[in-house]
């Protein structure tokens, strides 16, 4: 593998992981506190960090309308063709860069607003990404991070199951996460780049009825086969453990989510 897993693992998607993602990352009205620091407003040039595949960066598309302008950036290639299909069956124009980050590839101060959701633990440097997101912010623009807190994961299963529980979802992190603590980090990097004002928010609704199971089904399941440590028959008694919780109505997930704004100087 030339990348690390981390970064591998959103270049390369199998299709399995694709459909999910389409269930996982659309946008629905739960999200709206998390982009409510952006202010968005008719006419500003909106940057999507980590784009994935177009949903959000859709949403913001149609809230800046078409004096704005968006543009989208990922590192996987089917999300950019798939986002900027989607975009244009909405008759939105939105820009969608295929491209590995930090660095960037955009010019200093081109953007009214950066905006980056769930992907700060994946880069080979979070602290470079976020200089890059306030070096291609305009003076006074807005710039949002919104990411997981990885140690603050809990997920109640019964007790007779909870520690191969804790075991597999500790593997698939130690492969999966770059940086599984970025969430209380962002306030930190956002001042080290120079961003004023930085206000830090967090989010911790609790997932009761199975809405994020696939997340942990598709994704996290995967990274654990993946990691080596278990066999296959363990990931998959997990996997009944969950579908069990869920059908019993004794299931319960959360991974608090930071929402962190600067303002360019």
């Amino acid at each position: 593998m030339a990348n690390p897993y981390y970064k591998q693992h959103w270049i390369e998607i199998e299709p399995e992981r694709h459909a999910a993602y389409d269930q996982i990352l659309a946008f629905h009205p739960a999200l709206e506190p998390l982009i409510r620091p952006l202010e968005l407003k008719a006419g500003l040039s909106v940057l999507d960090v980590g784009s994935g595949p177009g949903y959000t960066t859709m949403e913001l598309a149609a809230r800046v309308g078409t004096p704005g302008r968006v543009t989208g950036i990922d590192i996987n290639k089917e999300f950019i063709v798939a986002a900027g299909q989607r975009s244009r069956q909405r008759g939105l124009e939105v820009r969608f860069v295929h491209s590995e980050f930090p660095p960037l590839p955009f010019p200093d101060g081109s953007f009214d607003r950066v905006f980056c959701k769930n992907v700060l633990e994946y880069v080979d440097s979070a602290a470079a990404t976020v200089a890059e997101m306030a070096r291609v912010a305009a003076k006074g623009a807005l710039v949002v991070a919104i990411d997981s807190d990885w140690e603050m994961l809990a997920l109640d299963l019964p007790e007779a199951v909870r520690d191969r529980s804790d075991r597999i979802i500790a593997g698939a992190k130690s492969i999966a996460i770059k940086e599984p603590r970025i969430g209380r980090m962002l306030f930190g990097l956002f001042r080290e780049a120079g961003l004023s004002a930085v206000r830090v928010e967090v989010f911790a609704g609790a997932d009761t009825t199975g809405r994020a199971a696939p997340m942990l089904k598709v994704s996290l399941a995967r990274y654990a086969r993946d990691s080596g440590r278990f066999p296959a028959n363990e990931v998959d008694g997990w996997l009944n453990d969950i579908d069990g919780a869920i059908s019993r109505g004794r299931y319960c997930f959360v991974l608090p989510q930071f929402v962190v704004r600067g303002i360019k100087n």
